[in-house]
C-alpha cells in the first residue's frame, strides 16, 4: 500500500490521533514513518499608550517545547511496532514545511489532524490540513 508516511505533530489531540493512525499503518505495511513538528510562533504585544510593545520570543523555550512534542510522538508510535525513520523540526509556514519535508522523503501519505493547535488566522485564512489537501502530490489523511 503506502511506502513512505509523512505525519506532522503539534501536540494537540488530533495529532495524536494522526501519529496513532500514521504509525498504525506504517507497522501494517513495513512503511517508513516519518514525523514533522513546525512549531507556530506566537508574538505577543503589549500597548503602552499609543504605542505596542513587541515581546520577543524565546527560541530556547520554543526548541524544548518543540522536542517535547517530537519526544511523544516517536514514543507513541514506537508503541505501536512502528519505526520513526526520521524525526524533524522545521520553522516557517507549516503547509509549506510539511509539503517540502514530503516531497525530500519522497511521501506517498501525508497524515495529520484534522485540527491543530493552529490560531484565528488559520480560521480566517484556511487550515494547514486544507492547504496540504489542495496541493500535495501525494494523498492527505486527515484525522479528526
Amino acid at each position: 500500500m503506502f511506502k513512505t508516511i509523512l505525519v506532522a505533530a503539534d501536540g494537540s489531540d488530533h495529532a495524536a490521533a494522526a501519529v496513532a493512525a500514521a504509525a498504525e499503518m506504517a507497522a501494517q505495511s513495513d512503511a517508513d514513518l516519518h514525523l514533522i513538528h513546525v512549531p507556530e510562533v506566537q508574538v505577543t504585544a503589549i500597548a503602552v499608550g499609543a504605542a505596542a510593545v513587541t515581546i520577543p520570543v524565546n527560541e530556547e523555550e520554543t526548541q524544548d517545547a518543540a522536542k517535547e512534542v517530537l519526544s511523544a510522538a516517536e514514543a507513541q508510535a514506537g508503541a505501536t511496532g512502528a519505526t520513526v525513520v526520521s524525526s524533524e523540526i522545521r520553522q516557517g509556514d507549516p503547509a509549506e514545511a510539511i509539503l517540502a519535508r514530503a516531497r525530500e522523503v519522497g511521501a506517498d501519505l501525508l497524515v495529520l489532524g484534522r485540527r491543530g493547535r493552529g490560531t484565528l488566522k488559520g480560521l480566517l485564512l484556511g487550515s494547514v490540513s486544507q492547504k496540504l489537501s489542495a496541493l500535495a502530490d501525494s494523498a492527505v489523511l486527515t484525522v479528526k
